[in-house]
């Protein structure tokens, strides 16, 4: 059975507003400069809308609100007059219309809503009195409340990310944060948010040239010294391909890594009754045998590819996994820094490399063991990228 609308108008009250049918049958006009058109025609004259406001009311950012309101000076439904007081010249309101300019006279229709604005003032001839803002309904004071209480949540997740992002940076904790706030407030959000994940990325190069302390927060934030790492993220967001990776090379070591730091993959088997046995009699060191173990079934797709490494097969991985990849340093085999590696793999019950043969150099993440939560926190923000790991 086929539908047919109906339209059933409700009984009229004294709150409802009359809108011509052209606004709405105005091509030019998306629906939301008609939604808005028709929300500030509904308020009495010289009514105070808050960008905020709008913002909230229609369900979109500041940005959005502003160029909604653009449109409507665009297509004629509204006007800018720079007020003035004692002679100079005060804030640009708009004027609002229920006609386009092309429909209307100079004289007729003129609209009631004053929105302050930002922008550099139109060439519309300046009004030469000062209308009396009337705040009605309650509105203006809750709007702006809710308006300074956003601002303030939006300050604290800010603030949030920034001890978030540098936490791990030299002498962080006893530096003061002041200088470093002031400088990351600077930054719009979306700096904010290109910033944040490119921050390990720079320690972790700092760290592969040798550098021992890396420059202040505030420098590294007001020179915009991340900008640099933004292809290296880009590449991580790009769609899943796959690279072969050789062994013990940086993308196979990146692969390795990323597995082994975001825990094991696989529950381990129960032990057997001799195990249980010695443990109990204490012969056997319960927590050297869990490790162990743990090592031994915790990650099989680490397991294989140590056995193909073996025989100089390499694997197949996710080429989203290039960054982590870049943070890696060469580790020569039998140095003080390879036996490090190699105490810290037994220590977390991580299984350790099988025998480089020939291979003198191994890639590793840069800085050592005492350098790997840069190295993690990086894992942590590329985990689940996409894309195959290592082959099975």
């Amino acid at each position: 059975m086929s539908e047919e609308a109906t339209i059933r108008r409700g009984v009229r009250n004294a709150r409802y507003t009359t809108v011509p049918n052209h606004v709405f049958e105005d091509v030019r006009l998306s629906m939301e400069a008609r939604w808005l058109l028709g929300y500030l025609l509904s308020k009495p004259d010289n009514w105070t809308v808050i960008l905020g406001d709008i913002a909230r009311r229609g369900g979109c950012g500041r940005d959005k609100a502003r160029k909604i309101v653009n449109e409507l000076v665009k297509h004629g439904y509204a006007d800018k007059e720079q007020e003035r007081e004692d002679g100079r010249f005060g804030k640009l309101s708009l004027v609002i219309f229920d006609e386009p300019r092309e429909l209307r006279d100079s004289a007729a229709g003129e609209g009631v809503a004053s929105l302050p604005q930002t922008e550099n003032p139109s060439t519309v001839m300046p009004s030469t009195v000062n209308p009396t803002l009337v705040n009605t309904d309650g509105l203006a004071k809750p709007d702006s409340s809710f308006e300074r209480e956003r601002e303030r949540e939006d300050r604290r997740r800010s603030e949030a990310l920034f001890y978030k992002s540098f936490k791990g940076w030299d002498r962080f904790d006893v530096s003061p944060k002041p200088p470093m706030l002031a400088e990351w407030f600077k930054l719009s959000a979306a700096d904010q948010a290109e910033c944040a994940p490119c921050v390990p990325l720079f320690l972790a190069e700092c760290r592969k040239a040798g550098v021992k302390q890396a420059c202040a927060v505030a420098t590294f934030i007001k020179d915009r010294m991340w900008v640099p790492f933004l292809p290296r993220l880009a590449a991580a967001t790009a769609p899943a391909q796959e690279a072969t990776a050789a062994p013990f090379g940086k993308l196979w070591q990146a692969a390795r890594m990323k597995q082994l730091l975001t825990g094991p993959k696989a529950a381990m088997p129960p032990m057997t009754r001799f195990q249980q046995d010695a443990i109990a009699a204490g012969t056997m060191d319960g927590e050297a045998l869990q490790l162990e173990r743990q090592a031994k079934h915790g990650w099989p797709a680490v397991n294989a590819m140590h056995d193909r490494a073996r025989f100089g097969g390499g694997v197949t991985v996710a080429a989203t996994l290039q960054p982590l990849a870049e943070m890696m340093e060469q580790v020569r085999v039998g140095t003080d820094r390879w036996t490090e590696w190699e105490v810290e793999h037994h220590r977390r019950g991580w299984p350790w490399l099988p025998a480089p043969g020939h291979v003198e150099w191994v890639w590793m993440p840069a800085g050592g063991p005492a350098g790997l939560e840069t190295f993690e926190q990086a894992v942590r923000g590329n985990h689940d990228a996409g894309g195959r790991e290592a082959a099975e």
